[in-house]
């Protein structure tokens, strides 16, 4: 029986993996050796040497590797390693409908950079065509997806190449991030505000409430639905005004949101607010406390019962919102996020401030997503065309 691999580092401080699997025919020692350049840590080493260890053959050598069920490895080792649940359901999604049904149990270290170039241009093929009629930018994620999962299988030494660095993935489509007119703005600002305020008035702390207040707060943070969901009151700093966005809301199939720890862009960050929103803030915190009896700062902001809502029925609350103020269907609630975006853009934050308040990864983000209402340069260039046609009409005037 084989025993189970043992990591350490070499003299390079690289960790590293030598089996013992007994003598050959002629009497010599059995004792393939694989290192893990990319290893983060020991246990990210361990697995890669017990997923290397499971696919060799008695004589030391890596086995035929089916691509399926190593993808399947690959994923419960992500998952160990604390890729997000949502993460991990959409890797498993990638897996069973779309690689297990269109490359089947096929071989992973046979399969070359067409092979994949051809699997992702039927992706995107319409079902008439025996496609599955994905967008270029969700087959771009299943092009990382692999990308990154044969990047393990080669540093787990179970194949030589990674195929997927060769292979030709579509152009990604750009969209322009949505946000409210200026007319809409005003009305959704005005109902949300509106139930707020009758709420306050009469004592009643509904779910109605709730919704108009995770979409009024969004509204002027551009937080996340997620991370809406996931504030505790003791994330709330009256005396210095910001909130404090530390986490996500969870949900899963047949279980009880949660809250994670780590937010979608993994930055913990403080969201300034103005004192007016602060005293908003304050008076639905003590609505929440005369309706749920309890002074508790562990308690979620956006909550019925004392326990964190599930984003997708905060988002559907809002969508019903949406539809009986009849604003266009295009708009979500993340929606609210693009257009708090937006505005602070237009109204001259800049790039770098901003990026932070969203906990974007990056600065590039940030650009990508909202550089089409960067203003300056465009109004720029009205300014400068309008003084030409004032110097124009005035020589053309002295002229006549």
């Amino acid at each position: 029986m084989q025993k189970k691999p043992v990591v350490k580092k070499n003299a390079k401080g690289v960790w590293c993996c030598r089996l013992y699997l007994g003598r050959d025919s002629s009497g010599k020692s059995i004792q393939p050796y694989a290192s893990f350049p990319i290893a983060k840590d020991e246990a990210d080493a361990q697995a890669m040497a017990e997923l290397w260890a499971k696919n060799l053959t008695a004589d030391g050598r890596v086995k035929s590797a089916d691509l399926v069920e190593l993808l399947w490895e690959y994923i419960a080792i992500r998952k160990q390693n604390g890729v997000s649940p949502n993460t991990v359901r959409q890797y498993r999604g990638f897996v069973k409908n779309h690689v297990g049904a269109l490359l089947g149990h096929a071989d992973a270290r046979s399969l070359n950079a067409s092979d994949f170039t051809a699997f992702e241009q039927r992706l995107m093929r319409s079902r008439r065509e025996g496609g599955h009629a994905l967008s270029r930018n969700s087959t771009i994620n299943v092009h990382h997806f692999l990308r990154g999962a044969y990047g393990y299988f080669v540093a787990a030494g179970i194949c030589d190449t990674n195929p997927l660095i060769n292979a030709a993935k579509p152009s990604p489509e750009r969209h322009e991030a949505i946000s409210l007119e200026e007319y809409n703005f005003a009305e959704l600002d005005q109902a949300v505000s509106k139930v707020l305020q009758e709420a306050f008035a009469a004592s009643e702390y509904t779910a109605k409430t709730i919704y108009a207040f995770a979409a009024w707060l969004a509204l002027r943070t551009g937080l996340r639905c997620g991370e809406v969901c996931a504030l505790n009151r003791k994330d709330i700093n009256r005396l210095q005004g910001f909130i404090h966005v530390g986490g996500t809301v969870i949900e899963e199939p047949r279980r009880k949101s949660y809250r994670r720890d780590v937010t979608k862009g993994r930055k913990c960050r403080n969201v300034s607010i103005t004192e007016e929103d602060m005293r908003t803030i304050t008076r639905y915190i003590d609505l929440q406390t005369r309706a749920l009896a309890t002074p508790s700062w562990d308690l979620p902001l956006i909550s019925l019962d004392g326990s964190y809502m599930r984003p997708s029925n905060v988002s559907r609350a809002f969508s019903s919102l949406r539809r009986s103020l009849k604003l266009p269907k295009g708009i979500t609630f993340h929606t609210l996020r693009h257009t708090h975006a937006t505005w602070c853009l237009a109204s001259g934050v800049d790039l770098k401030t901003l990026s932070e308040r969203l906990g974007h990864a990056d600065e590039a983000t940030t650009l990508r997503l909202y550089a089409h209402v960067l203003p300056g340069r465009d109004r720029a260039a009205a300014e400068a065309f309008e003084g030409a046609v004032k110097r124009v009409s005035g020589v053309f005037n002295l002229a006549c």
